[in-house]
């Protein structure tokens, strides 16, 4: 007798992150005629509505929905992209100045993207998104020690 295998593939959604009038919105594209729109005032509050909206629209319209009907609501593999605006509101512990100064960019125009008064070109988030990573790289290297 063969061992079966209970494995099966999470679906991965792709969820972007923007922030509108101070509440986060969600945008997930690309998978067929549903296109559900989350919003909450957190990313985990986005998330949850995700899973409402897709589990109501597979309970009424979406039964024969090719992509939706297959899904399993609770797991879902999430991968969340943010825009600045969202970014900077999710991680808010970090200093935007900071930030601005290890991609080499001016503090007051970094402020100006993080609260939507101005829009910064892919040029400006492939710096900003460097600088991120390599502190996440620093602090995930640093050691804390205790006497």
């Amino acid at each position: 007798m063969s061992a079966q295998s209970n494995t099966h593939r999470k679906t991965k959604i792709e969820v972007i992150l923007e922030k509108k009038d101070g509440i986060l919105w969600g945008i997930v594209e690309g998978k067929g005629n549903f296109i559900p729109t989350p919003y909450g005032k957190t990313k985990d509050e986005v998330i949850a509505n995700l899973k409402d909206l897709v589990t109501d629209y597979q309970k009424h319209e979406g039964k024969k929905d090719p992509f939706w009907s297959k899904v399993k609501v609770n797991d879902m593999e999430i991968a969340v992209s943010y825009d600045l605006q969202a970014f900077f509101k999710e991680f808010n512990e970090l200093k935007i100045s900071s930030i601005a100064a290890r991609a080499e960019l001016n503090p007051s125009l970094v402020r100006q993207y993080a609260t939507g008064n101005k829009f910064p070109s892919d040029d400006q988030v492939k710096k900003i998104q460097t600088a991120v990573k390599d502190l996440a790289k620093k602090l995930n290297g640093a050691v804390i020690y205790a006497q």
